[in-house]
């Protein structure tokens, strides 16, 4: 894990450095993901259900439990808090839907990835990125292009790790693609643009 060595020096192995990423450095990650959730516009800047990325295979889910093993035994357990989709290396990425970029840098776990605000503090991740071609503060609309995937971060392959966070809080990205589901749940209990 030659990313996060500079991070913990005072691990020994390539093992410690694993279970100190995983045990430390991801509730820091969280944590963050608090503090930008306050960064976000008082009204919604979208009005359609988000995009999935296309063409690409689901190869994680939300909620996901993992377990990870090593020497045959179990040494760490997480929850998985996005969707992988994964299609060809260093693939396009499309902004799921209308909004600000808060955040393009590289980010602990989630390797370089980009956070858009769309307001009310509903924001979309775009984590592992090969790339990123947008800035902070840049208005992005609803299928621009924002970089391309790759294994960053805690990643074991190039895949997106596309997450939706509300106030800091990750929830399931799947019924957010869903339009019925935004219309009932979402869009409906708005007050009209």
């Amino acid at each position: 894990m030659p990313q996060f060595e500079h991070m913990f020096p005072e691990a020994q192995t390539p093992l410690d450095i694993f279970l100190k990423v995983n045990r430390e450095l991801r509730p820091q990650n969280r944590a963050w993901l608090e503090e930008i959730g306050s960064n976000t516009q008082t009204y919604p800047t979208w009005d359609q259900a988000f995009i999935r990325q296309p063409n690409t295979a689901t190869r994680a889910t939300f909620g996901d439990r993992r377990k990870y093993t090593h020497a045959g035994k179990t040494i760490d357990t997480q929850t998985h808090l996005g969707v992988d989709l994964a299609s060809v290396a260093q693939d396009q990425v499309q902004a799921s839907n209308d909004g600000t970029v808060v955040f393009t840098d590289f980010r602990g776990i989630y390797g370089n990835c980009v956070i858009i605000d769309h307001g009310l503090g509903l924001q979309s991740l775009y984590a592992h990125l090969s790339s990123i071609e947008v800035s902070v503060g840049e208005e992005i609309e609803r299928g621009d292009i924002i970089g391309r995937t790759g294994s960053t971060g805690l990643a074991g392959g190039d895949h997106l790790h596309f997450g939706m966070i509300i106030s800091g809080t990750p929830v399931n990205p799947i019924e957010w693609w869903d339009q019925n589901w935004v219309q009932n749940n979402i869009s409906s209990k708005l007050p009209p643009r």
